[in-house]
C-alpha cells in the first residue's frame, strides 16, 4: 500500500506541474521523481497529450498507440503488482483520454465557433442603406432588407442570404457570387442586378441590368429548375410564400430593367400595381401601419413614380389620382373612401 500512496503522490505533483505549478519543497520532490526513467517516460506522454489541449492539435494525438502502450505496461507487470498498478495506470489512462477528449472539444468548438460567424446588415423599415462588401461588391439595402453572410465571404466564398429587396453590383472573380432566398437561388461572376423577396409579398422577382446571371429553384415536383438571364430580363415567381414552388417562373424580356431598381436613387415607382401592393412599398419605406376601412380600396391601381418625400406628399399625391382621403396617427395610417372625389374616378372591381 505503500507504493500505491507514493504513486498518488506522483501524479498528484504531475497535475501541479501541469497547471498551478509547484511550490519549492514540491520543486526538489520533482526532480527526484524524474531520476526514476519510468516515471519520466509516463509523465513524458500525460505531457504530451496536455499540451496537445492547448495547440488544439488533434492530429497530433495518435489515441490508440498511446493506449496501447498504457495496456502494454500493465500486462507486462508482475501479477502481484497488476492491481496498485492498474489503479494508476487506470487514472493516468483516464486522464490521458479526458485530455484527448478535451482537446477534441476544444477544437470543435472553435470550428464551430469560427463557421457560426455571420455578418448581418439590416436597413430597418423607414431606411435604406449602402453598403461595400469585402469582395467590392456594392449593395444597396431597401428598407425592411436584412442580407447575412459568414466570415469567409470574399475569400473561400461570396455567398450570401437576402430577405426583402436589394440591388446588387456585383465586382468581377473568379469566385461566383451567390444570393440565396427563400425561393430562388442566383449565381453570377461580375454583374449588376435587382432582387426582391420580402416574405409578406405575393411574388419574388429578379432583373438583370448588365452582365449574365442563372437563377435556380427546386420545384414542388422536386425537380431542379434554373433559367439563365440576359441583360433587361426580369424573372418572376407568383404567389404566396406557401405556394410558390407549385408556380411556373415568369419570364420577361425587354424591360426597362433599370427603372426596377429606381428605389435606390430615391424613387417610389409603381407599374401598374395595386393600392394593396403599394401599400406595401409605403409601410416598408416609412416604417408605418396601413389600415383600409374599405378593403375596395385594395383594386385601384397606379403607374407612375414620385420622389420620396414625407409620408404625407406621398399620400397626398396617391388622393390625387384616386378618390381615397387617409388619417396619420403616428405610425398608423388608415386610408378611407373619400365620397366627395368618387363620382370623378371609375371603380375597379374587387380582386
Amino acid at each position: 500500500m505503500e507504493d500505491n500512496k507514493d504513486d498518488d503522490r506522483s501524479w498528484y505533483l504531475a497535475s501541479k506541474r501541469l497547471t498551478e505549478g509547484l511550490s519549492d519543497a514540491e520543486a526538489l520532490e520533482w526532480e527526484a521523481l524524474l531520476r526514476n526513467e519510468k516515471f519520466k517516460n509516463d509523465f513524458a506522454l500525460l505531457e504530451k497529450h496536455w499540451h496537445a489541449l492547448e495547440s488544439s492539435v488533434y492530429a497530433q494525438i495518435n489515441v490508440s498507440e498511446d493506449w496501447e502502450a498504457v495496456r502494454a505496461k500493465i500486462r507486462a507487470l508482475p501479477q502481484t503488482q497488476k492491481r496498485f498498478a492498474f489503479s494508476s495506470w487506470l487514472r493516468y489512462a483516464a486522464a490521458a483520454a479526458l485530455f484527448v477528449t478535451s482537446a477534441y472539444v476544444g477544437w470543435n468548438f472553435r470550428k464551430q465557433r469560427e463557421t457560426a460567424f455571420v455578418t448581418k446588415i439590416e436597413a430597418p423599415a423607414g431606411a435604406r442603406t449602402y453598403v461595400t462588401l469585402p469582395d467590392s461588391s456594392h449593395v444597396w439595402l431597401n428598407a425592411g432588407t436584412l442580407i447575412s453572410f459568414d466570415q469567409h465571404f470574399g475569400t473561400d466564398n461570396r455567398s450570401l442570404t437576402l430577405e426583402g429587396e436589394a440591388f446588387f453590383d456585383v465586382e468581377k472573380s473568379s469566385v461566383p457570387f451567390e444570393v440565396h432566398t427563400v425561393d430562388i437561388d442566383i449565381a453570377v461572376l461580375g454583374t449588376a442586378f435587382n432582387v426582391k423577396a420580402y416574405r409578406n409579398d405575393d411574388a419574388v422577382s429578379t432583373t438583370l441590368v448588365r452582365g449574365a446571371l442563372k437563377v435556380k429553384r427546386i420545384k414542388a415536383t422536386g425537380v431542379a429548375e434554373e433559367v439563365l438571364l440576359r441583360p433587361n430580363d426580369k424573372i418572376t415567381l407568383q404567389g404566396i410564400p406557401s405556394e410558390r414552388s407549385g408556380h411556373p417562373l415568369t419570364l420577361q424580356r425587354n424591360i426597362d430593367a433599370v427603372a426596377e431598381a429606381d428605389w435606390k436613387d430615391g424613387w417610389l415607382t409603381a407599374r401598374g400595381e395595386s393600392l394593396s401592393e403599394l401599400s406595401k412599398k409605403i409601410e416598408r419605406l416609412y416604417n408605418v401601419a396601413i389600415h383600409f376601412e374599405n378593403d375596395s380600396l385594395k383594386a385601384y391601381k397606379y403607374t407612375g413614380r414620385i420622389q420620396q418625400f414625407s409620408l404625407e406628399q406621398v399620400l397626398k399625391a396617391l388622393a390625387l389620382t384616386s378618390p381615397i382621403d387617409f388619417v396619420i396617427n403616428e405610425k398608423s395610417v388608415t386610408l378611407r373612401e373619400n365620397k366627395n372625389t368618387k363620382s370623378k374616378y371609375k371603380t375597379l372591381p374587387t380582386p
